[in-house]
Formats: structure tokens, C-alpha cells, sequence
């Protein structure tokens, strides 16, 4: 389909979408000098007015450099067999177009599994249907999101049942909180998600609070942890010592390979030492 330049004004965007990351808006603007190098959104006619599908930072740089206008593809409602289907349409471009934090990826894999339920008529009353409450799923509800895939389909997205489940939890953190850590380190670090997303809700919200907190904010989940329990801190392991560790757990035939790759700084050492 063809591009065609729409107000920047007259988009809207759907509730629920994940927080803006400031940094890659601000990089997209900067690279974006005039609508001839964005790349086309995707956008729904709703009347007078637009609904996003994807494209979301694309337009916000847009907004940053103070565009009145930009390229995207229009499409209809009739276009989609059903709003499960946008839904889908705008996860696929995500996992194509960009790397996702471990936070973002789970929770636009939980939205995919919510979409596909609606549409297979899975979803009803006394069922889960937000994602605040998607840690309460059945194994079977996982089961039948994680079929629809083929095989291919799930070693290439990195989907089996262990990540639809883990995304489950991770998705069930309130929203609220999930902003507050979209552009924190944890984000990326799906171990600190999980071991969060395992707390009561009003601890996961003064975890939260230590994470953000402007003085001596605690750096993960576990520290911010031992503080809520008045724990001792925790000694941090030095990098040789992790490394030391694992090496002593190798078969000798990948230490001998270790040696192999680091042949150069073992001869340095060795050499160092016959000098002293």
C-alpha cells in the first residue's frame, strides 16, 4: 500500500501500549530530519480521527521535531478479521523492529495470549481478562496459546510454554508499576522481574519505590528486598571469583579449551611471574 502523510494530531493511540523509551524517541528525531525518513506508520481510519497499530516512538519523534504530518499506511477495520488481530499486527512489528526489554516483551506476549482467548471464546465470565490478573491462568490457557504456534514459529520468537508462563507473571505486576520500572536496568533482567512479580502487591510497590527513590536508591530487586527485611548487605561476588567458580565446574575438556582462548593473557601472567 501506499504511504500517505495524516496529522500528527488526529492519532490516537490505544490504551495499554508500553511506556515510551525517551532516549530512543529523542535518537529516532534526531535520525528522522524530514518525514522522508520515517519509515511509514500503520494507522486504522476511525472516521475523522486515526487509531495507531504500530509506530508509536516513530510518532512521538515526529511530535519532537514539531511535524504537522506523517507518512503512514492506512488501513479499515475490514482490513482485520478482529481487534485480536490489530493487537497481533502491532506485537509482530515490536519483536521485528526493535530489541524489547525482557518487561516489554512479556507483557506484549501476555497481551497477544489475552487477544487470542477473547477470540477463541475462552475468555468468560469469572475469567481472567486484564493483565494484572494473567498470573491466575490455567496450564491449559498456556497450553492452547503456545499450539497456535508452529514450531517454527516458536524457536524463532523465543515462545514455548515455560516463556508464555513466565510472561504471565511478569505481566501480572499492576501497571502503574510497570511504568515506574520500564526504563529502569531491571527491565531488561527478566530473574529481577520474576523474583518481583513473586511478592505481595503492596511489597512489589515499596520495592518499586526503593528502586526509583532519588538517595541511595537499592540497585535490584533482592537488595531492595533486604532492606524491606533489614537483611545485612549483600556481598558482592568480584568477577574473577564467578568466573574462578565455573571454571572449577568445566570438564577438562573445556578447561583445556578456556586455556586454548586465553592462551595469550595465561603466557603474559606466566611471564610476569618468572620475572619477579
Amino acid at each position: 500500500m501506499t504511504a500517505t502523510p495524516v496529522p500528527v494530531s488526529a492519532i490516537d493511540i490505544p490504551a495499554g501500549r508500553r511506556r515510551l523509551d525517551p532516549v530512543w524517541v529523542k535518537t529516532l528525531a534526531e535520525l528522522m530530519l524530514t518525514p522522508a525518513d520515517c519509515a511509514p506508520i500503520e494507522l486504522i481510519s476511525r472516521g475523522d480521527r486515526f487509531q495507531l497499530v504500530f509506530g508509536r516512538h516513530r510518532l512521538a519523534a515526529a511530535e519532537r521535531n514539531g511535524w504537522t504530518e506523517i507518512p503512514a499506511i492506512v488501513k479499515t477495520s475490514a482490513d482485520f478479521a478482529n481487534d485480536a488481530a490489530i493487537i497481533r499486527r502491532e506485537i509482530v512489528e515490536n519483536f521485528a523492529r526493535r530489541d524489547l526489554s525482557a518487561l516489554d516483551r512479556a507483557v506484549d506476549i501476555a497481551r497477544w495470549r489475552e487477544a487470542f482467548e477473547a477470540v477463541q471464546g475462552v475468555i468468560r465470565k469469572g475469567r481472567p481478562a486484564k493483565l494484572s490478573q494473567l498470573a491466575t491462568i490455567s496450564d491449559d490457557d498456556i497450553d492452547r496459546f503456545a499450539g497456535s504456534f508452529s514450531e517454527a514459529a516458536r524457536r524463532a520468537l523465543g515462545i514455548n510454554r515455560d516463556a508464555i508462563s513466565r510472561a504471565m507473571r511478569i505481566a501480572a505486576i499492576a501497571a502503574d508499576l510497570r511504568d515506574a520500572i520500564a526504563l529502569h536496568p531491571i527491565a531488561e533482567n527478566q530473574s529481577e522481574l520474576l523474583l518481583l512479580a513473586a511478592q505481595a502487591p503492596e511489597r512489589q510497590r515499596q520495592i518499586v519505590e526503593l528502586l526509583n527513590r532519588t538517595a541511595l536508591p537499592a540497585a535490584n530487586v533482592t537488595d531492595a528486598i533486604a532492606v524491606l527485611d533489614r537483611l545485612p548487605p549483600r556481598l558482592r561476588e568480584a568477577a574473577w571469583q564467578a568466573i574462578s567458580s565455573k571454571f572449577s565446574r568445566l570438564k577438562e575438556a573445556e578447561q583445556a579449551r578456556f586455556f586454548e582462548l586465553h592462551e595469550a593473557a595465561i603466557r603474559r601472567w606466566l611471564a610476569g611471574r618468572s620475572g619477579s
